[in-house]
């Protein structure tokens, strides 16, 4: 939508020092998870019409990378577990 891109600049563009650094340093932070899921999880391209149906395909791609995310991170806590004189830094997952 042309209107809404105009409003958008239009609001960036009135943005101070204080919100492009929030800005960049949240982008930073999203962008990874972003390009993950259109990446490895299918979100780059819809697979049935309708918003209700991207929706969907959204919800389960979010939910892959958050299952995903929890098996690495329990993972860890398991090793941590079973060595116990090591510390969660010298692990990576």
């Amino acid at each position: 939508n042309h209107d809404a891109l105009l409003r958008a600049r239009r609001k960036y563009a009135r943005w101070g020092d204080h919100e492009r650094a929030l800005y960049r340093s949240h982008r930073i932070r999203v962008e990874g998870y972003h390009g993950e899921a259109k990446t490895w999880h299918g979100l780059g391209r819809a697979i049935r019409r309708g918003l209700d149906n991207m929706q969907i395909q959204a919800y389960l791609a979010a939910a892959a990378v958050n299952l995903k995310r929890l098996a690495a991170y329990l993972l860890l806590i398991l090793r941590c577990w079973l060595l116990p004189n090591r510390t969660l830094n010298t692990f990576t997952v």
